[in-house]
């Protein structure tokens, strides 16, 4: 179960973006466009190439799938702790002076709630992790 357009607009009108490092669209990547859910889709390597019309993910909007929130929750340095009770997903997200819960019958709804009021607390994201690349090689097979 994905989040919905609604709650994916509330995520970003707090703050909410993919890492600084992070490509602006993803094959994998959900989107909302003219009331209807498109996935990017295309191809991944050796390149990617893009399967949908631009105006997809241009216009549409990006839902944020489970890997986007945890993603978003390792690189604000958070700590988390995931449980499944039998019927309802439990997180427990904590910075160095707070605790945060959320709980919701899928594992996106549970984080949905604890980074709402994450990015609430903090006015928006709390400072993310800086990365500096200083080069960047392909490694033939055959070097390994």
């Amino acid at each position: 179960m994905s989040l919905s357009k609604t709650e994916a607009e509330k995520l970003f009108k707090l703050g909410f973006t993919r890492p600084d490092y992070a490509d602006e669209v993803y094959s994998q990547d959900l989107y909302e466009y003219n009331n209807e859910s498109w996935i990017v889709g295309g191809r991944i390597l050796p390149s990617s190439t893009l399967f949908c019309e631009e105006e997809v993910y241009r216009q549409g909007i990006w839902i944020p799938a489970i890997s986007d929130l945890i993603t978003w929750l390792e690189e604000m340095n958070m700590k988390f702790d995931l449980h499944f009770d039998g019927s309802n997903y439990k997180v427990e997200v904590s910075t160095n002076k707070k605790l945060y819960k959320g709980k919701g019958i899928s594992v996106e709804i549970s984080l949905f709630k604890a980074i709402i009021q994450i990015l609430r607390d903090f006015g928006g994201p709390p400072v993310q992790k800086k990365y500096t690349v200083i080069e960047a090689e392909y490694i033939e097979k055959r070097d390994i």
